[in-house]
């Protein structure tokens, strides 16, 4: 093929591609616009729901002594690098990462621990210590989207940060079980623990496992092979059906364990069955972040709306030494958790959601007369024969002056009788009719027009004894 044969063929591909992506730019500019896939908008009853969920979580944290924090959505993609690992999953494969306009990597917050950690440091809060803390945040991580799991979801959390007694993670084990159970969700929560143990007991656990699943590479799943030159512990959370076959022989932690590792989880245990609060230890029971140590948790909840894939609804770890992964000036302390806001909603019923009563509404009788035409001002679909439903600018500032009214003894209320027409709004049975098709319906309906105000009165509708008075404008707090 000769120079211009060549020319003439990279042209023809390059019109090609030009071709196709502005075929593709037309269809997104035509079609509707749609949701990010795995990410969902909440709208009515699923709003209220998340706001219940928050409501509780942070009215028992606040019990415990802790302080709302918010850190922001975008943090430097080093921060999550340095302390989850680049060997995890969630950096390996997760990360909404991008490069910004000043050449910086930035990243999408993943989880929260991590951010929480930074804002203690560039805070100076290193020595205000211990620092009892939540947060109520979205998170993003692109997984595939399924039931209960989103590529954005929002998090509630705490954290304990500065002390290393292990009576701070029982006092977190205690807070998230003290949540869940005043969320009253229906299913079985079943809390388990285990313990990491310390670095040193870490460090010869993970040689064991090395070596064992070593034996067994050939028997792995993909992904458990990979975590065996990356981080052998994940292997022991695999659910792949192989997996749990080389697993369930696999060396235990407790082998391991250093006698201060021993210790601390000692107390653990001992203290939840003091407090009354039922757990199973697993020995499993692994955490897929490298900046967990001693004590980890999680907690499932036995429903069919989650199954066992998506049972996790809270789940917790200490985490000592994270601010010293992130340059600070000391090796802080801390444990805490997260809870997934959308899976706890999936298993709440609706019925337990409290809802705002409806807004009173306020209807607007139209007067109904010929509109008065000169031969420059056309009917715009009417006709001086055929009289128009209008409203005159007094009456919807008299309604507008009545739904104040009614807001200082009521909560809510709204002038239903507003329209996109100005000649032509609903007559009175027809906004009746769609008021009461609503749910849950108002209690009462307010009514007015031009006689009502000429007089400074209202007509109460009792929609669930279905009578009603003319009244004034006075005795409304009275009749409401």
């Amino acid at each position: 093929m000769n120079g211009w044969s060549r020319a003439g063929h990279v042209s023809r591909r390059y019109m090609v591609h030009i071709q196709r992506c502005t075929t593709q730019i037309q269809q997104y500019t035509t079609q509707a616009p749609r949701a990010v896939r795995g990410m969902a908008d909440r709208i009515g009853l699923a709003e209220y729901k998340h706001q219940h969920i928050l409501k509780i979580a942070q009215s028992t944290a606040t019990q415990y002594g802790y302080t709302p924090i918010h850190t922001p959505i975008v943090e430097y993609s080093s921060i999550f690098e340095r302390t989850l690992g680049t060997n995890s999953d969630v950096v390996g494969k997760e990360m909404y990462k991008f490069l910004d306009s000043s050449n910086s990597w930035m990243t999408l917050r993943p989880e929260g621990t991590a951010s929480v950690a930074r804002a203690i440091i560039t805070n100076k809060l290193e020595h205000s210590m211990p620092q009892r803390l939540f947060y109520s945040e979205p998170m993003f991580r692109h997984e595939r989207p399924q039931r209960g799991r989103q590529r954005q979801f929002e998090q509630f959390g705490v954290e304990l940060v500065g002390v290393a007694h292990p009576a701070a993670d029982v006092e977190c084990v205690q807070l998230g079980w003290d949540f869940l159970r005043a969320l009253q969700v229906p299913g079985q929560l079943v809390l388990h623990i285990n313990t990491l143990g310390d670095p040193e007991s870490r460090s010869a656990y993970r040689k064991a496992l090395a070596q064992y699943f070593g034996q067994h590479r050939n028997e792995l799943s993909d992904d458990s092979q990979r975590r065996l030159d990356t981080n052998p512990l994940r292997i022991l959370d695999s659910k792949h059906e192989s997996d749990l076959r080389i697993t369930a022989a696999a060396p235990a932690y407790t082998s391991y364990l250093t006698p201060a590792s021993r210790a601390h989880f000692a107390f653990v245990t001992n203290a939840l069955h003091k407090l009354g609060i039922p757990f199973t230890v697993n020995p499993r029971l692994v955490r897929g972040l490298d900046y967990y140590q001693h004590t980890v948790w999680e907690v499932a909840c036995v429903s069919d709306e989650l199954g066992r894939s998506q049972a996790t609804v809270l789940a917790g770890g200490r985490y000592d030494g994270l601010t010293s992964m992130l340059g600070g000036s000391r090796q802080l302390p801390g444990v805490g958790w997260a809870s997934g806001i959308e899976r706890l909603a999936l298993v709440m019923s609706d019925s337990c959601v409290p809802v705002p009563e409806p807004p009173v509404p306020v209807l607007i009788i139209p007067d109904r007369s010929a509109r008065e035409t000169t031969p420059d001002q056309p009917l715009h679909g009417t006709s001086p024969d055929r009289p128009s439903r209008e409203v005159k600018p007094d009456v919807y500032t008299y309604a507008m002056r009545v739904a104040r009214d009614i807001r200082k003894f009521r909560s809510a209320c709204v002038v239903h009788g507003t329209s996109d027409s100005a000649t032509n709004h609903q007559p009175l049975s027809k906004q009746l009719a769609t008021v009461l098709a609503r749910q849950p319906t108002p209690t009462h309906v307010v009514i007015v027009g031009s006689h009502e105000m000429e007089l400074n009165r209202v007509i109460v509708r009792n929609t669930l004894a279905q009578t009603q008075h003319e009244i004034s404008i006075d005795d409304l707090g009275q009749a409401l």
